[in-house]
């Protein structure tokens, strides 16, 4: 039973995944976006998990496009016992429902490097009465599965060409 509970949550948690990494097409027309920002300016954004109020990230480390439903903000539905990095910016997220359950996906973007990323929510997680499972194919890959109660989560922390972090947050609660 377990077995298979850990298996849809892995196939839920690919599914959130490929819905906020793919594009949507809904084969409606609209009219051409404004040029974009060179790749290399900075972007300024308002972020309540920030201290200093705002962090400037490169253009590029945003996503050119969010697919229909998809928007640069954690998710509603996204768990409130779940730490959102100091700091960090949300690229793109979306909340859904499954069979009645809640699921969330998100990607936030830190300056961060990726060791400092997984040492705060091994910390945070573990202080906060969350189960971490030692899976042998997240060994060395900057990933955390956990449980609490009901709730499932993964974070998988991936270094970016300028020293920073981009961080994929998956629940399932």
């Amino acid at each position: 039973m377990a077995r298979s509970q850990n298996l849809s949550f892995l196939i839920a948690t690919l599914a959130l995944t490929s819905l906020i990494a793919a594009g949507c097409d809904s084969g409606t027309q609209e009219p051409d976006a404004p040029a974009d920002a060179p790749a290399d300016a900075p972007m300024k954004i308002e972020n309540a998990a920030a201290p200093s109020g705002s962090v400037e990230f490169a253009a590029s480390r945003y996503p050119t496009e969010l697919p229909e439903g998809v928007s640069a903000a954690v998710p509603d539905n996204f768990p409130k016992e779940f730490p959102i990095y100091p700091g960090s910016a949300p690229a793109q997220g979306r909340g859904v429902e499954v069979e009645g359950v809640p699921m969330a996906a998100l990607q936030l973007l830190t300056m961060d490097p990726p060791e400092k990323v997984f040492g705060f929510y091994r910390e945070q997680l573990e202080g906060a009465g969350w189960e971490l499972e030692d899976k042998e194919e997240y060994k060395g890959k900057n990933a955390i599965s956990a449980t609490r109660g009901k709730c499932k989560a993964s974070m998988f922390v991936s270094p970016t060409d300028d020293g920073g972090s981009d961080i994929y947050l998956v629940s399932e609660c």
